[in-house]
């Protein structure tokens, strides 16, 4: 038996190489393109995270003025003389009583008065652009903007008391309101 040689020539072997694995690298182009896809994927991924924190921070006023108005609404419950008597309905001061934090106390109006006065003070420095009002009101969620104009209060004796927090957004671009109604 004879062995056969059997060879290649050069030029053939590089032709036979370069079909075998046709992809020799990235070009200069195909680079930039892979660069530009992934900065606007970046940039979406930011945008995102930016939504994220300002969805936050107005879920977290909201659950401020939440908080806020369900704890008047306790101190509202707790005090029947000043219901009854009508002292939490628009309420005429927004200044405490000073008396009411000795130990010789205050009547159950004067409590009123003090509760609602340290509550709306509560709300104005803890809320941007924060304003409150407690009234009676057959139909709680009207009104907007800030309590100055009493936002639909009504002084009817059988409707439900509410109680409403406004406050800005945005630095004061988007207006905010939180009511809630309760029956003492």
């Amino acid at each position: 038996m004879t062995s056969h040689s059997f060879s290649i020539p050069m030029a053939d072997r590089c032709r036979l190489s370069r079909a075998r694995n046709p992809a020799r690298g990235f070009s200069l182009i195909e680079a930039l393109v892979t660069l530009v896809v992934l900065s606007i994927g970046m940039l979406a991924l930011a945008n995102l995270q930016l939504q994220t924190l300002v969805d936050s921070r107005t879920a977290a006023m909201r659950n401020y003025a939440a908080l806020m108005a369900y704890n008047l609404a306790d101190q509202i419950r707790s005090n029947s003389t000043a219901v009854t008597n009508g002292t939490f309905n628009v309420p005429k001061s927004s200044d405490p009583v000073a008396k009411c934090f000795t130990a010789a106390g205050c009547t159950p109006d004067e409590m009123a008065i003090t509760a609602y006065a340290t509550w709306l003070a509560d709300v104005r420095e803890s809320m941007p652009g924060g304003d409150g009002i407690v009234c009676t009101d057959s139909t709680p969620n009207d009104g907007a903007g800030s309590a100055e104009d009493k936002n639909g209060c009504e002084k009817e004796v059988n409707a439900p008391y509410v109680i409403k927090i406004f406050w800005s957004e945005d630095n004061g671009g988007t207006p905010q309101r939180f009511s809630t109604a309760l029956i003492p």
